[in-house]
């Protein structure tokens, strides 16, 4: 049975390029450091990245990610290897983003404090929240309020950049 976990845990990286997978850890890598960034306190959320399941007939196209960047960025990267960049420059975009790090540490108590950042497939929205304590992670049930404002708060920015779920 271990051999069919393995096999299908790598049949699903495969479902995602390359180039894909080395944007979205080098966005999770991303410091405060790097940014000289002043961090208040440890809850403060400066990087914020979530994994969206899409429905797509395409196979390498089920999945897209949200990356948030403090005051700076909003990317998105398509598991096909295309990046979207530069959606800061939309206002709406930019105050939405601003709303949800000014809101998401609020969720921070019902996430768990991990190493473990490697993609995986899966039917929720895998939010993850960096602070510098570290990366917060939840997949997102929809079973708690704090999820579904989290995922209400993303959804505040896909939806000003024309995002397709």
């Amino acid at each position: 049975m271990q051999n069919w976990q393995e096999e299908s845990k790598f049949m699903a990286i495969k479902e995602v390029s390359e180039r894909y997978l080395e944007l979205r850890q080098n966005a999770l890598d991303y410091t405060f450091e790097q940014m000289n960034l002043q961090l208040e306190n440890d809850k403060q959320v400066y990087l914020a990245v979530f994994d969206i399941p899409v429905e797509s007939a395409i196979i390498g196209n089920k999945t897209k990610t949200l990356v948030l960047v403090f005051g700076l960025n909003i990317h998105i990267y398509c598991a096909n290897g295309d990046a979207v960049t530069g959606l800061e420059q939309n206002a709406k975009a930019k105050q939405a983003m601003q709303s949800l790090f000014i809101s998401c540490p609020q969720a921070l108590d019902e996430m768990t404090l991990t190493h473990k950042t490697d993609f995986y497939e899966s039917k929720n929205v895998r939010a993850y929240l960096k602070t510098r304590k570290g990366v917060y992670f939840k997949e997102l049930t929809g079973e708690t309020k704090k999820e579904r404002f989290l995922e209400m708060l993303m959804r505040n920015v896909t939806e000003e950049v024309n995002f397709r779920h």
